[in-house]
């Protein structure tokens, strides 16, 4: 069933420019490049940024040329997550002692001596990022300049918000295009459903049952009615109600033709639909109406006229429970509905008319058992060629002496199928029928039959010479006759076929007509069938072929998952994989570092010795980029496909240097090379070769599948490649970690030993007031950079596996009184005092010396953020009999969604001058006890303090 789309087809197209407007609009980033760049000269400086939050809430910037955008993030980042943001400038110099370190060394890295600072404010007033302008030397900024660098940061306010205005519209609008295409495609599903209902109804009866069952549901409607008009035309029947009871259809079932003033003779008479979209509508337009809808439940109405070819067949009718506007795409759904209910009733018709015909003509015995022997023969085989054939030879024998069959091709010419004789003596007016061939250019009979689809009934058909022949017999000769009937299904001619009998029989009468297009219906219903199952089988392979396709890429996908990041086992896997489903072998070359040449980096062939062969070949003529088939891919972008070629004609083309050796060995080739691109940056090749002598060339097909896995090929190794880098920054990031912190212990050593010697030099001796506490200071200065650099080489012994155990019989509360007696001094620098409970022994396997950093960690972490409130220390057995530590602060708290991310490396919930620390010692901690098999966790809320608990496994 076809349903006009005009109204989806508008909808998407709306949304379609809607979205290429916003395209073409300027882009928020291009904005800020022009405000960071006018920002900028408003200082009398080349450089400046915008760093802001995007949608998805991530932080990124835009800057002038010059400034590392990394330097710029971090700088933004720290300045977002620092102190209460308003509307004020900041002004920083990297000769002010107040700057704190971590923020210096951010200007450090942006080549800023002086940087200015301002907020950049959403239109609902809320900080939205910030925008910054780093001067490489030590300035002031003047009022103006203040002003005018504040205008920029409010254009770049509207800037962001315009962004992410666009981007909400463009993501809207998408959302409404995917939520259209479902929507027609559920109203898709609905008419398909009719339309299979259609198909199986043989009556009218079916027909209105099919249409209501299915289409009520279908367009939301209460309930609904199809009438039909009578055989004689006076009166309007019933055939088939849904939603109604039997005493509200009774005064339905039998209505006169001629009702002036109804909705339902209004729309039959002028063929259009009749819409009352609510009960004051119909009042207003039909009165006479208004006392039958008062005695039923819907509220609106559809009255829809079933008519095909200007015949008026009955009405459709569909009711609403509430009063509605009939939307575009309503009224188109309900039209194609009552087209097709129109075109089955009408089918229904014709199938009860036919099959009265079939009766009739089963009264003749020798008409049915040839319509028998027909329908057996058509039905005995889907090929219909031979079996129209054998029907033509049946109906020669039976019915006629002579037959042709002609049937439209997929050009819409006229082939002829076959000619049958009863006897070769027979073949008399063969001269004559030649007149009527389809193959003759000028128009014929069957040409006419063809194209008007209605069949011809000729007597009196003498050939050449019979007139003189009989003129001395003194009779009149009777002549042969011969019909001409169309070969139809389902509304469409297909051909035609040709009976013609000799003198010496009886003419043709109607009676034989009819029996000739019964015939000729059922061999152009078995030709129809057999077209739609080789359409069908030919669709079916085509699904095959994409179903083998799709799982090829879904094996494909699956093992580059198991190969995961490691680049070696992608190529691997991408080499093998192409060889086994395109073969037969396969060249994966990468872009060198320079960017010049191609680097073959995998090659498989499943025979080894064309693997050495094609290796050797390759390897030894390395191709630069645009040259050969490899480079000349690069440089295109495009893939290359050679279906057929040898070594006289590669030799001749001089682009296939690096293959002439293979095809001199093992003869013509298929070539097929595609590139190898991420995001429309090309960097490698990928081509395979086939044996044109064991195997079918490459096609088109080939190309596909193989471009499909290219893509998939080039996305796995690009992550690879970035896995590897990422993995050795990583590496070596960690390696300096560990090497400056052995390259600081050893002078810090020999420091705190000479400040130690001097705090007992100073507490022996007289000296200058004040130096003994500066000595003391410098002591606890030297302590806690001890404590930093440990940490960092914790974290290098962490990372790098290499954190080892030294368990011993200990016990727990023991080793808790002593660190916490060992940190009393600096606890009560904190002005914390420590509650401490640990009576009972704890004993246990452990690692003194890791359990004891644990502790410490623990406590000085209470002391940095207990606000000099007291800290409750317990040990004690907890569940299970695992050893329990309790540390408890009182100050102030961490909100939950900080809890988990403060057990990571370099992370602290708070950020701020007033707390120092590498944000190292709660993940060391963690690693350590996790490590004895135990766990650590937290529980805090914002200004009620923390509570810390770890367990231990006693063994």
């Amino acid at each position: 069933m076809q349903m006009p789309g005009n109204n989806f087809v508008a909808a998407v197209e709306r949304m379609s420019r809607a979205l290429e407007q916003l395209a073409a609009a300027p882009s928020a980033k291009a904005m800020l490049q022009e405000v960071v760049r006018c920002a900028a000269a408003s200082l009398g400086m080349e450089r400046a940024a915008v760093v802001w939050f995007d949608t998805e809430g991530a932080l990124v910037a835009q800057v002038t040329p010059g400034l590392s955008t990394e330097a710029v993030v971090s700088c933004g980042r720290h300045l977002l997550q620092g102190a209460e943001l308003d509307s004020a400038p900041w002004h920083f110099d990297l000769g002010d002692t107040g700057v704190e370190p971590k923020l210096a060394g951010m200007m450090d890295a942006m080549g800023a001596a002086s940087l200015l600072a301002l907020p950049v404010l959403g239109a609902s007033g809320g900080c939205v990022g910030i925008l910054l302008g780093p001067s490489p030397e030590p300035r002031t900024f003047s009022c103006e300049e203040t002003r005018r660098f504040n205008l920029y940061a409010r254009l770049a306010g509207l800037a962001i918000e315009r962004g992410r205005w666009v981007e909400s519209a463009r993501t809207s609008a998408l959302q409404a295009r995917a939520e259209a295409e479902q929507a027609e495609l559920l109203r898709l599903t609905s008419v398909q459903a009719v339309t299979e209902a259609f198909g199986r109804a043989l009556t009218r009866e079916d027909v209105g049952r099919a249409v209501l069952e299915l289409g009520v549901p279908a367009v939301g409607a209460l309930g609904g009615t199809v009438h039909q008009v009578s055989a004689d035309g006076r009166s309007v029947e019933l055939v088939a109600a849904v939603g109604s009871s039997l005493e509200e259809l009774a005064p339905w079932k039998l209505l006169p033709r001629e009702m002036p003033g109804m909705p339902g003779y209004d729309a039959s008479e002028r063929g259009s639909p009749v819409w009352l979209e609510s009960p004051e509508e119909a009042r207003t337009r039909y009165p006479a109406f208004v006392p039958a809808m008062e005695r039923q439940l819907a509220k609106a109405f559809a009255f829809l006229p079933l008519r095909v070819e200007q015949r008026n067949l009955g009405l459709l009718v569909f009711g609403f429970a509430q009063a509605r506007h009939f939307t575009e795409l309503e009224r188109t759904l309900m039209l194609g509905l009552a087209r097709q209910c129109a075109q089955a009733m009408e089918r229904a018709r014709l199938y009860e008319t036919e099959r009265t015909a079939r009766l009739q003509a089963e009264a003749a015995g020798q008409r049915l058992q040839l319509l028998a022997d027909a329908g057996v023969l058509l039905s005995s085989s889907l090929e219909w060629e031979s079996t129209v054939v054998g029907v033509a030879r049946l109906a020669v024998d039976a019915y006629s002496d002579w037959c042709a069959v002609d049937f439209l091709d997929e050009h819409g010419a006229l082939r002829r199928l076959t000619v049958q004789h009863a006897r070769p003596e027979r073949a008399l007016l063969n001269d004559t029928i030649e007149l009527f061939s389809p193959e003759r250019s000028r128009p014929s009979a069957i040409t006419d039959v063809v194209r008007t689809g209605r069949s011809q009934l000729v007597t009196g058909l003498l050939p050449p010479g019979s007139c003189e022949a009989e003129a001395g017999t003194g009779r009149q000769p009777e002549g042969g006759s011969f019909i001409l009937v169309p070969l139809v299904a389902r509304q469409r001619t297909l051909g035609a076929m040709s009976f013609v009998r000799g003198p010496e029989r009886p003419p043709f009468t109607e009676a034989d007509r009819s029996l000739a297009e019964d015939l000729a219906a059922r061999a152009g219903l078995a030709i129809d069938n057999a077209r739609l199952l080789r359409k069908a089988r030919a669709a079916e392979a085509e699904s095959r072929h994409h179903a083998a396709r799709l799982r090829i890429l879904v094996d494909v996908d699956r093992m580059l998952a198991e190969a995961g990041l490691d680049l070696p086992a992608v190529l691997d896997v991408i080499a093998r994989k192409v060889s086994e489903v395109i073969g037969d072998g396969c060249v994966l070359q990468l872009m060198a570092e320079d960017g010049d040449f191609l680097e073959p980096v995998t090659i498989h062939h499943p025979d080894p010795e064309a693997r050495w062969l094609l290796a050797g070949t390759v390897h030894a003529r390395r191709q630069k980029r645009g040259e050969g088939l490899h480079g000349s891919t690069v440089s295109s972008g495009r893939a290359v496909l050679l279906p057929d070629i040898d070594v006289e004609e590669a030799r001749a083309s001089g682009g296939l240097s690096e293959y002439l050796p293979y095809l001199d060995r093992y003869g013509p080739q298929s070539l097929l090379v595609v590139p190898l691109a991420v995001k429309g940056r090309v960097f490698g090749t990928l081509g395979v070769v086939r044996d044109v002598a064991g195997g079918r060339p490459y096609a088109e097909d080939d190309q596909l599948l193989l471009q499909s896995l290219a893509e998939r090929a080039a996305l796995a190794i690009q992550d690879a490649r970035l896995y590897g880098a990422a993995t050795e920054a990583v590496r070596l990031r960690d390696d300096f970690l560990s090497v400056a912190g052995h390259e600081l212990k050893t002078p810090l050593s020999a420091l705190r030993l000479q400040i130690q010697m001097l705090a007992r030099v100073t507490r022996d001796v007289a000296t200058t007031p004040g130096l003994a506490q500066r000595v003391e200071k410098a002591e606890r200065t030297s302590e806690r950079l001890g404590a930093l650099i440990d940490e960092l080489l914790d974290a290098g012994r962490i990372t790098a596996g290499r954190l080892t155990l030294q368990r011993e019989e200990m016990d727990l509360a023991a080793l808790t009184r002593d660190t916490v007696g060992r940190m009393s001094e600096a606890l009560a620098r904190a002005g914390s005092e420590v509650k401490l409970v640990a009576d009972a022994s704890v004993m246990g396997r452990w690692d003194r010396v890791r359990l004891e950093q644990v502790v410490g960690n623990l406590l000085s972490n209470a002391a940095k953020y207990g606000r000099g409130q007291p800290v409750e220390v317990c040990v004690e057995t907890g569940r299970e009999g695992r050893a329990r530590l309790v540390v408890k602060d009182h100050g102030i708290g961490i909100a939950p969604e900080d809890q988990g991310r403060i057990f990571e490396r370099f992370e602290r919930a708070v950020n701020g001058k007033q707390f120092h620390g590498l944000g190292l010692g709660l993940w060391i901690s963690r690693e350590i006890v996790e490590s004895h098999g135990g766990h650590i966790q937290v529980w805090s809320a914002p200004g009620e303090g923390s509570t810390f608990t770890v367990e231990l496994p006693r063994e």
